[in-house]
């Protein structure tokens, strides 16, 4: 994405790209760059990437269209701010799971709960993005080096685990792109698409599946697949769930509001 070049006045955050005209003084005070992707992450979620305008992202956010520019040069530029986290919260994922240490399994299992907990919590499909950066090559690259990165990275923690013997012997470059697909799909059926959603559970009762309950399936079932011995799971399970990362913790990380 297109790189900060400055700071906003004011704000104390990075803005990107170069100020068009400065926000007005009778303008609501105390706009800040994240409240701005805050109101356009709820605005692309209402009415998808492509129907969502600058202008109603400058309404939503308190501010004229004019003073939006001094933030964000285009829609594209405030997706790339957002699309900032798409990659970086599961690579940190990796990251904190590989530094975590321990067998193989539970981390590949931890990784899995949560790359599927912050793709629940995400404001919007992130299929929308990829087929938009089909039309915007250059703004995606970085997005598309840091995704390919994130697919190494898994592959190479499935790889450790098949050589220590813990993972079946699979194609590691062909799971991690099916589980990290896997991943993404649970955004297909979790989150409504307008006014229809896939129904949830059969006892409407009991509310409908929380994003922790879709990301333990989901790892459950990755691993029951990839164990050399699937009657280690509930004991794989168990430790990747009491895993305690010292560094800062993935609870903390969120994305912006949707709401």
């Amino acid at each position: 994405m297109a790189g900060a070049a400055g700071t906003g006045a004011g704000t104390g955050v990075q803005r990107r790209g170069r100020p068009r005209s400065r926000p007005r003084a009778d303008e609501r005070a105390g706009a800040t760059v994240d409240e701005i992707v805050a109101a356009a992450a709820a605005l692309f979620r209402e009415r998808g990437i492509q129907a969502a305008t600058m202008a109603d992202i400058a309404e939503r956010a308190g501010l004229r269209q004019p003073s939006l520019y001094y933030y964000f040069r285009s829609k594209i530029d405030v997706l790339g701010h957002i699309l900032d986290d798409v990659n970086r919260i599961p690579l940190s994922i990796v990251q904190q799971a590989r530094s975590a240490g321990g067998p193989f399994a539970v981390q590949l299992y931890w990784l899995i709960y949560q790359d599927v907990l912050a793709l629940c919590r995400f404001p919007f499909d992130i299929n929308e993005v990829h087929r938009l950066s089909g039309g915007h090559p250059r703004e995606f690259e970085r997005y598309w080096l840091e995704r390919q990165r994130l697919n190494d990275e898994v592959e190479s923690l499935i790889t450790a685990g098949v050589e220590a013997g813990e993972l079946r012997d699979v194609d590691p470059r062909l799971a991690a792109l099916t589980l990290l697909a896997n991943d993404e799909a649970t955004q297909n059926w979790l989150r409504p698409v307008g006014t229809h959603r896939l129904r949830g559970r059969l006892d409407a009762a009991l509310g409908d599946y929380r994003p922790e309950e879709v990301a333990d399936h989901s790892a459950e079932m990755a691993l029951r697949h990839l164990l050399v011995r699937p009657s280690t799971l509930g004991a794989v399970r168990a430790r990747a769930l009491a895993l305690v990362v010292k560094s800062s913790p993935l609870a903390a990380v969120s994305f912006p509001s949707a709401h």
